[in-house]
Protein backbone atom coordinates (compact mmCIF):
# COMPACT_ATOMS: atom_id res chain seq x y z
CA UNK A 1 0.00 0.00 0.00
CA UNK A 2 2.31 2.75 -1.29
CA UNK A 3 2.34 5.74 -3.00
CA UNK A 4 0.79 8.98 -2.91
CA UNK A 5 -1.68 8.21 -0.84
CA UNK A 6 0.17 6.65 1.58
CA UNK A 7 1.06 9.84 3.14
CA UNK A 8 -2.35 10.61 3.48
CA UNK A 9 -3.44 8.11 5.64
CA UNK A 10 -0.45 8.55 8.05
CA UNK A 11 -1.59 12.58 8.48
CA UNK A 12 -4.80 11.17 9.33
CA UNK A 13 -3.86 8.76 11.67
CA UNK A 14 -1.77 11.17 13.45
CA UNK A 15 -4.50 13.94 13.32
CA UNK A 16 -6.59 11.83 14.86
CA UNK A 17 -4.59 9.16 16.95
CA UNK A 18 -0.98 10.73 17.82
CA UNK A 19 2.35 10.33 16.12
CA UNK A 20 2.68 6.64 17.47
CA UNK A 21 -0.44 5.17 15.86
CA UNK A 22 0.66 6.78 12.53
CA UNK A 23 3.86 5.13 12.87
CA UNK A 24 2.28 2.10 13.52
CA UNK A 25 0.34 2.43 10.21
CA UNK A 26 3.53 3.37 8.36
CA UNK A 27 4.66 0.44 9.33
CA UNK A 28 1.76 -2.21 8.79
CA UNK A 29 1.82 -0.82 5.19
CA UNK A 30 4.95 -1.72 4.31
CA UNK A 31 4.47 -5.60 6.15
CA UNK A 32 1.25 -6.59 5.22
CA UNK A 33 1.87 -7.94 2.21
CA UNK A 34 4.25 -11.03 4.19
CA UNK A 35 1.37 -10.81 7.06
CA UNK A 36 -0.63 -12.11 4.59
CA UNK A 37 1.60 -14.66 3.03
CA UNK A 38 1.98 -16.15 6.72
CA UNK A 39 -1.45 -16.54 7.33
CA UNK A 40 -1.90 -17.84 3.70
CA UNK A 41 0.75 -20.31 4.88
CA UNK A 42 -1.08 -21.45 7.56
CA UNK A 43 -4.37 -22.09 6.11
CA UNK A 44 -2.95 -23.96 3.38
CA UNK A 45 -2.17 -26.73 5.21
CA UNK A 46 -5.37 -27.99 5.58
CA UNK A 47 -5.68 -29.05 2.00
CA UNK A 48 -2.36 -30.65 1.93
CA UNK A 49 -3.24 -34.69 1.91
CA UNK A 50 -2.24 -36.42 5.97
CA UNK A 51 0.62 -38.29 4.76
CA UNK A 52 2.30 -35.41 3.08
CA UNK A 53 1.16 -32.84 5.95
CA UNK A 54 4.74 -32.83 8.00
CA UNK A 55 6.79 -32.20 5.22
CA UNK A 56 4.64 -29.71 3.83
CA UNK A 57 4.41 -28.20 7.34
CA UNK A 58 8.59 -28.20 7.55
CA UNK A 59 8.81 -26.45 3.66
CA UNK A 60 5.81 -23.74 5.18
CA UNK A 61 7.75 -23.35 8.19
CA UNK A 62 11.17 -22.40 6.21
CA UNK A 63 8.31 -19.90 4.19
CA UNK A 64 6.89 -18.65 6.86
CA UNK A 65 10.22 -17.66 9.05
CA UNK A 66 11.54 -16.10 5.90
CA UNK A 67 8.11 -14.06 5.07
CA UNK A 68 7.92 -13.19 8.55
CA UNK A 69 11.52 -12.00 8.75
CA UNK A 70 11.12 -10.04 5.99
CA UNK A 71 7.63 -8.42 7.29
CA UNK A 72 9.48 -7.95 10.45
CA UNK A 73 12.38 -5.68 8.46
CA UNK A 74 10.55 -3.77 6.01
CA UNK A 75 8.23 -2.90 9.19
CA UNK A 76 11.54 -1.60 10.96
CA UNK A 77 12.61 0.33 8.22
CA UNK A 78 9.24 1.83 8.19
CA UNK A 79 9.01 2.59 11.76
CA UNK A 80 12.33 3.87 11.41
CA UNK A 81 12.02 6.14 8.65
CA UNK A 82 8.70 7.62 10.27
CA UNK A 83 7.88 11.59 10.16
CA UNK A 84 7.31 13.02 13.74
CA UNK A 85 6.29 16.48 12.88
CA UNK A 86 2.66 16.67 11.12
CA UNK A 87 3.83 19.33 8.42
CA UNK A 88 5.37 17.14 6.91
CA UNK A 89 2.27 15.21 5.69
CA UNK A 90 -0.86 18.06 6.41
CA UNK A 91 -1.00 21.32 5.35
CA UNK A 92 -0.89 22.94 8.89
CA UNK A 93 0.81 26.28 7.92
CA UNK A 94 -1.84 26.70 4.97
CA UNK A 95 -4.65 26.01 6.72
CA UNK A 96 -3.29 28.45 9.12
CA UNK A 97 -3.12 31.15 6.33
CA UNK A 98 -6.80 30.47 5.34
CA UNK A 99 -7.83 31.70 8.80
CA UNK A 100 -11.75 33.48 8.10
CA UNK A 101 -11.91 32.51 4.39
CA UNK A 102 -12.77 29.44 4.85
CA UNK A 103 -16.57 29.53 3.67
CA UNK A 104 -16.15 27.35 0.23
CA UNK A 105 -12.56 26.37 0.12
CA UNK A 106 -11.97 24.39 -3.93
CA UNK A 107 -9.72 21.41 -2.57
CA UNK A 108 -7.68 19.12 -5.28
CA UNK A 109 -8.18 15.43 -4.54
CA UNK A 110 -4.69 14.40 -3.60
CA UNK A 111 -5.90 17.55 -1.00
CA UNK A 112 -9.01 16.02 0.41
CA UNK A 113 -6.91 13.85 2.90
CA UNK A 114 -4.32 15.60 4.35
CA UNK A 115 -7.09 18.42 5.06
CA UNK A 116 -9.47 16.07 6.76
CA UNK A 117 -6.60 15.48 9.30
CA UNK A 118 -7.13 18.88 10.47
CA UNK A 119 -10.14 20.31 9.46
CA UNK A 120 -13.24 17.65 8.47
CA UNK A 121 -15.20 20.75 8.06
CA UNK A 122 -13.44 22.28 4.91
CA UNK A 123 -14.78 18.98 2.79
CA UNK A 124 -18.21 19.50 3.25
CA UNK A 125 -20.06 21.63 0.50
CA UNK A 126 -17.36 21.46 -1.80
CA UNK A 127 -16.84 19.39 -5.36
CA UNK A 128 -16.73 15.57 -5.19
CA UNK A 129 -12.77 13.79 -5.39
CA UNK A 130 -14.35 13.16 -9.33
CA UNK A 131 -15.36 16.65 -10.14
CA UNK A 132 -12.20 18.05 -8.65
CA UNK A 133 -10.36 16.16 -10.78
CA UNK A 134 -12.30 17.08 -14.26
CA UNK A 135 -11.97 21.04 -12.84
CA UNK A 136 -8.49 21.23 -12.25
CA UNK A 137 -8.00 19.63 -14.99
CA UNK A 138 -10.27 22.44 -17.17
CA UNK A 139 -9.93 26.06 -16.28
CA UNK A 140 -13.06 26.63 -18.14
CA UNK A 141 -15.22 24.23 -16.05
CA UNK A 142 -13.73 25.49 -12.84
CA UNK A 143 -14.73 29.36 -13.95
CA UNK A 144 -18.41 28.16 -14.40
CA UNK A 145 -18.63 26.04 -10.89
CA UNK A 146 -17.16 29.15 -9.55
CA UNK A 147 -19.42 31.80 -11.33
CA UNK A 148 -22.46 29.02 -10.16
CA UNK A 149 -21.02 29.05 -6.35
CA UNK A 150 -18.08 31.07 -5.92
CA UNK A 151 -14.95 29.86 -3.61
CA UNK A 152 -13.46 31.55 -1.37
CA UNK A 153 -10.08 30.02 -1.52
CA UNK A 154 -8.26 27.46 -3.82
CA UNK A 155 -5.82 24.88 -1.66
CA UNK A 156 -3.89 22.55 -3.43
CA UNK A 157 -1.90 19.91 -1.79
CA UNK A 158 -0.02 16.69 -2.65
CA UNK A 159 -0.28 16.13 -6.23
CA UNK A 160 0.58 19.88 -7.57
CA UNK A 161 1.20 18.58 -11.32
CA UNK A 162 -2.65 17.41 -11.17
CA UNK A 163 -3.17 21.00 -11.03
CA UNK A 164 -1.19 22.61 -13.42
CA UNK A 165 -3.99 23.82 -15.58
CA UNK A 166 -5.58 25.23 -12.53
CA UNK A 167 -2.43 26.51 -11.51
CA UNK A 168 -1.62 28.55 -14.60
CA UNK A 169 -4.76 29.95 -15.08
CA UNK A 170 -5.18 31.31 -11.39
CA UNK A 171 -1.60 32.90 -11.01
CA UNK A 172 -2.34 34.59 -14.45
CA UNK A 173 -6.10 35.73 -13.29
CA UNK A 174 -6.99 39.33 -11.77
CA UNK A 175 -8.97 37.94 -9.36
CA UNK A 176 -6.91 35.70 -7.08
CA UNK A 177 -3.37 35.58 -5.74
CA UNK A 178 -0.77 33.54 -3.86
CA UNK A 179 -1.42 34.25 -0.75
CA UNK A 180 0.48 31.31 0.74
CA UNK A 181 2.97 28.65 -0.54
CA UNK A 182 5.19 26.57 1.97
CA UNK A 183 6.16 22.56 1.73
CA UNK A 184 2.33 21.09 1.28
CA UNK A 185 1.44 23.48 -1.41
CA UNK A 186 -0.03 26.03 -2.47
CA UNK A 187 -3.30 28.65 -1.20
CA UNK A 188 -5.13 31.19 -3.90
CA UNK A 189 -6.86 34.03 -1.98
CA UNK A 190 -9.43 36.07 -4.10
CA UNK A 191 -8.39 39.92 -3.94
CA UNK A 192 -5.13 41.94 -5.38
CA UNK A 193 -2.02 40.24 -5.43
CA UNK A 194 0.30 41.47 -2.61
CA UNK A 195 3.71 41.92 -2.13
CA UNK A 196 6.63 39.59 -2.71
CA UNK A 197 5.87 35.93 -1.26
CA UNK A 198 8.40 34.17 0.50
CA UNK A 199 8.82 30.47 1.55
CA UNK A 200 8.94 30.18 4.92
CA UNK A 201 12.07 27.66 6.62
CA UNK A 202 10.72 26.27 9.83
CA UNK A 203 12.64 24.44 11.99
CA UNK A 204 12.42 20.58 12.46
CA UNK A 205 13.41 17.84 15.22
CA UNK A 206 16.25 16.22 13.00
CA UNK A 207 17.81 17.34 9.55
CA UNK A 208 16.83 14.42 7.89
CA UNK A 209 12.80 16.06 8.38
CA UNK A 210 14.22 19.14 7.28
CA UNK A 211 15.56 17.99 4.37
CA UNK A 212 12.22 16.16 3.31
CA UNK A 213 10.53 19.77 4.42
CA UNK A 214 12.96 21.05 1.78
CA UNK A 215 12.13 18.68 -0.92
CA UNK A 216 8.14 19.05 -0.89
CA UNK A 217 8.99 22.82 -0.69
CA UNK A 218 10.32 22.39 -4.16
CA UNK A 219 8.10 20.68 -5.89
CA UNK A 220 5.60 23.69 -4.80
CA UNK A 221 8.36 26.25 -6.00
CA UNK A 222 8.54 24.82 -9.03
CA UNK A 223 4.41 24.34 -9.80
CA UNK A 224 4.38 28.17 -9.45
CA UNK A 225 7.36 28.85 -11.84
CA UNK A 226 9.86 29.42 -9.50
CA UNK A 227 12.32 27.20 -10.79
CA UNK A 228 15.93 28.61 -9.68
CA UNK A 229 14.32 28.86 -5.81
CA UNK A 230 13.03 25.15 -6.45
CA UNK A 231 16.28 24.03 -7.54
CA UNK A 232 18.30 25.36 -4.70
CA UNK A 233 15.86 23.93 -2.12
CA UNK A 234 16.43 20.19 -4.11
CA UNK A 235 20.30 21.13 -3.62
CA UNK A 236 19.87 21.66 0.20
CA UNK A 237 17.91 18.77 0.50
CA UNK A 238 20.12 16.58 -1.02
CA UNK A 239 23.47 18.01 0.80
CA UNK A 240 21.28 16.89 4.35
CA UNK A 241 19.89 13.58 3.56
CA UNK A 242 21.18 12.85 -0.03
CA UNK A 243 20.44 9.08 0.69
CA UNK A 244 16.76 9.52 2.16
CA UNK A 245 13.86 7.98 -0.42
CA UNK A 246 11.88 10.52 0.58
CA UNK A 247 14.27 13.38 -0.83
CA UNK A 248 15.43 11.35 -3.59
CA UNK A 249 12.08 10.64 -5.19
CA UNK A 250 11.29 14.06 -4.82
CA UNK A 251 14.38 15.04 -6.62
CA UNK A 252 13.33 12.57 -9.84
CA UNK A 253 10.00 14.18 -9.51
CA UNK A 254 11.31 17.95 -9.63
CA UNK A 255 13.86 16.87 -12.40
CA UNK A 256 11.03 15.45 -14.88
CA UNK A 257 9.06 18.24 -14.17
CA UNK A 258 11.52 20.14 -15.89
CA UNK A 259 12.26 17.38 -18.81
CA UNK A 260 15.45 16.71 -17.01
CA UNK A 261 14.99 12.99 -18.04
CA UNK A 262 18.47 11.18 -17.97
CA UNK A 263 18.72 12.66 -13.92
CA UNK A 264 15.03 11.94 -13.21
CA UNK A 265 16.41 8.25 -13.70
CA UNK A 266 19.35 8.26 -11.96
CA UNK A 267 17.64 9.29 -8.84
CA UNK A 268 14.52 7.09 -9.45
CA UNK A 269 16.90 4.07 -9.80
CA UNK A 270 18.53 5.24 -6.33
CA UNK A 271 15.49 5.67 -4.34
CA UNK A 272 14.43 1.99 -5.51
CA UNK A 273 17.79 0.95 -4.04
CA UNK A 274 16.48 2.61 -0.93
CA UNK A 275 13.09 1.29 -1.32
CA UNK A 276 12.61 -1.29 -3.52
CA UNK A 277 9.21 -1.67 -5.25
CA UNK A 278 8.68 1.77 -3.94
CA UNK A 279 5.34 2.95 -5.78
CA UNK A 280 6.65 6.56 -6.68
CA UNK A 281 9.76 6.08 -7.37
CA UNK A 282 8.64 3.22 -9.72
CA UNK A 283 6.77 5.76 -11.49
CA UNK A 284 9.19 8.27 -11.98
CA UNK A 285 11.40 5.36 -13.38
CA UNK A 286 9.02 4.35 -15.76
CA UNK A 287 7.80 7.90 -17.04
CA UNK A 288 11.84 8.81 -17.37
CA UNK A 289 12.51 5.07 -19.14
CA UNK A 290 9.88 6.23 -21.75
CA UNK A 291 11.02 9.56 -22.13
CA UNK A 292 14.28 7.97 -22.99
CA UNK A 293 12.96 5.64 -25.35
CA UNK A 294 13.36 2.41 -23.28
CA UNK A 295 10.11 1.52 -24.15
CA UNK A 296 10.14 -2.38 -23.04
CA UNK A 297 11.52 -1.40 -19.67
CA UNK A 298 8.60 0.98 -19.13
CA UNK A 299 6.21 -1.23 -19.93
CA UNK A 300 7.07 -3.42 -17.93
CA UNK A 301 7.12 -1.24 -14.76
CA UNK A 302 3.89 0.49 -15.75
CA UNK A 303 1.92 -3.16 -16.01
CA UNK A 304 2.94 -4.02 -12.74
CA UNK A 305 1.86 -0.24 -11.51
CA UNK A 306 -1.48 -0.48 -13.07
CA UNK A 307 -2.22 -3.61 -11.56
CA UNK A 308 -1.27 -2.22 -8.35
CA UNK A 309 -2.90 0.99 -9.18
CA UNK A 310 -6.09 0.05 -11.29
CA UNK A 311 -8.02 3.27 -10.00
CA UNK A 312 -5.12 6.09 -10.34
CA UNK A 313 -5.61 8.32 -13.11
CA UNK A 314 -2.01 9.27 -13.77
CA UNK A 315 -0.80 5.36 -13.70
CA UNK A 316 -3.11 4.62 -16.50
CA UNK A 317 -2.30 7.30 -18.51
CA UNK A 318 1.12 5.84 -18.00
CA UNK A 319 0.73 2.75 -18.93
CA UNK A 320 -1.15 3.66 -21.75
CA UNK A 321 1.07 5.69 -23.37
CA UNK A 322 4.04 2.91 -22.59
CA UNK A 323 2.11 0.03 -24.19
CA UNK A 324 1.41 2.60 -27.43
CA UNK A 325 5.49 2.67 -27.66
CA UNK A 326 5.98 -1.05 -27.05
CA UNK A 327 3.21 -1.56 -29.15
CA UNK A 328 1.40 -3.62 -27.30
CA UNK A 329 -2.54 -2.64 -28.35
CA UNK A 330 -4.04 -4.69 -26.32
CA UNK A 331 -2.44 -3.40 -23.03
CA UNK A 332 -3.32 0.08 -24.58
CA UNK A 333 -7.00 -0.48 -25.11
CA UNK A 334 -7.51 -1.90 -21.75
CA UNK A 335 -5.76 1.22 -20.20
CA UNK A 336 -7.72 3.50 -21.97
CA UNK A 337 -11.35 1.73 -21.24
CA UNK A 338 -10.51 1.68 -17.64
CA UNK A 339 -9.47 5.45 -17.90
CA UNK A 340 -12.97 6.24 -19.07
CA UNK A 341 -15.08 6.04 -16.11
CA UNK A 342 -12.86 7.60 -14.19
CA UNK A 343 -12.79 10.66 -16.45
CA UNK A 344 -16.32 10.97 -17.20
CA UNK A 345 -17.03 13.89 -15.43
CA UNK A 346 -14.19 15.64 -18.02
CA UNK A 347 -16.00 15.83 -21.97
CA UNK A 348 -12.67 16.88 -23.02
CA UNK A 349 -10.92 14.37 -21.64
CA UNK A 350 -13.41 11.71 -22.70
CA UNK A 351 -13.56 12.45 -25.97
CA UNK A 352 -9.07 12.65 -26.23
CA UNK A 353 -9.50 9.07 -24.89
CA UNK A 354 -11.85 7.64 -27.54
CA UNK A 355 -9.74 9.20 -30.19
CA UNK A 356 -6.85 7.37 -29.00
CA UNK A 357 -9.19 4.15 -28.25
CA UNK A 358 -10.04 5.01 -31.78
CA UNK A 359 -6.68 4.52 -32.71
CA UNK A 360 -5.78 1.53 -31.07
CA UNK A 361 -8.13 -0.64 -32.22
CA UNK A 362 -7.74 0.05 -35.59
CA UNK A 363 -3.86 -0.95 -34.69
CA UNK A 364 -5.38 -3.94 -33.56
CA UNK A 365 -7.82 -4.53 -36.84
CA UNK A 366 -11.25 -3.79 -35.37
CA UNK A 367 -12.36 -1.31 -37.71
CA UNK A 368 -16.14 -1.42 -36.18
CA UNK A 369 -14.98 -0.79 -32.73
CA UNK A 370 -12.34 1.88 -33.65
CA UNK A 371 -15.52 3.57 -35.92
CA UNK A 372 -17.67 3.30 -33.00
CA UNK A 373 -14.94 5.41 -30.93
CA UNK A 374 -14.04 8.33 -33.42
CA UNK A 375 -17.56 9.18 -33.85
CA UNK A 376 -17.76 8.68 -30.27
CA UNK A 377 -15.31 11.83 -29.93
CA UNK A 378 -16.73 13.68 -32.48
CA UNK A 379 -19.97 13.98 -29.60
CA UNK A 380 -17.72 15.78 -27.40
CA UNK A 381 -16.29 19.50 -27.85
CA UNK A 382 -12.70 19.29 -30.12
CA UNK A 383 -10.71 22.02 -31.42
CA UNK A 384 -11.05 22.02 -35.50
CA UNK A 385 -7.73 20.77 -36.02
CA UNK A 386 -8.74 17.15 -33.79
CA UNK A 387 -12.51 17.14 -35.81
CA UNK A 388 -10.32 17.44 -39.07
CA UNK A 389 -7.93 14.66 -37.99
CA UNK A 390 -10.62 11.78 -36.33
CA UNK A 391 -12.68 13.21 -39.83
CA UNK A 392 -9.26 11.90 -41.73
CA UNK A 393 -9.30 9.05 -39.76
CA UNK A 394 -12.98 7.90 -40.33
CA UNK A 395 -12.63 7.79 -44.16
CA UNK A 396 -9.08 6.10 -43.91
CA UNK A 397 -11.25 3.51 -42.16
CA UNK A 398 -14.17 3.40 -44.68
CA UNK A 399 -11.98 3.63 -47.66
CA UNK A 400 -9.85 0.27 -46.63
CA UNK A 401 -13.59 -1.42 -45.62
CA UNK A 402 -15.48 -0.26 -49.40
CA UNK A 403 -12.04 -1.58 -50.91
CA UNK A 404 -12.06 -5.18 -48.93
CA UNK A 405 -15.90 -4.99 -49.49
CA UNK A 406 -16.64 -3.30 -52.15
CA UNK A 407 -20.79 -2.95 -53.65
CA UNK A 408 -22.17 -5.60 -56.03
Amino acid sequence: MEGWGADALVAWTAGGFGWTAAGIVRSFMASWPWIVVVFAGLAGLRFVPLPWRRFAAAGVGIVLLVACALGIHRGYQAWSQRWTDLRLAAPKGLLAALGEQSKHVFLNPSARSPVAALDHGLLAGGPSPEEAAALIRSPAQWRAADREHPFSAVLLVGRLSEAAPLIAHLSESPDWYLAAIDNQGLLFLRGDKPDQLGLPDPQFASERERAISLSQAALSLDAVGAKIQAARCIDKALGIAGGDYDVLYRSATLAAAQSRWERAKKLAAKALEKRPHGFEASYLLAWSLLETRDFDKAFQITSSLAKAHPRDIQVLILQARAARAAKDFRSETRSLESLLPLVKDDAAATARIHIYLGQSWAQRGFPTQALENFRRALESPLSAAEVRDVREEIQTIEDKQLKRFPPN
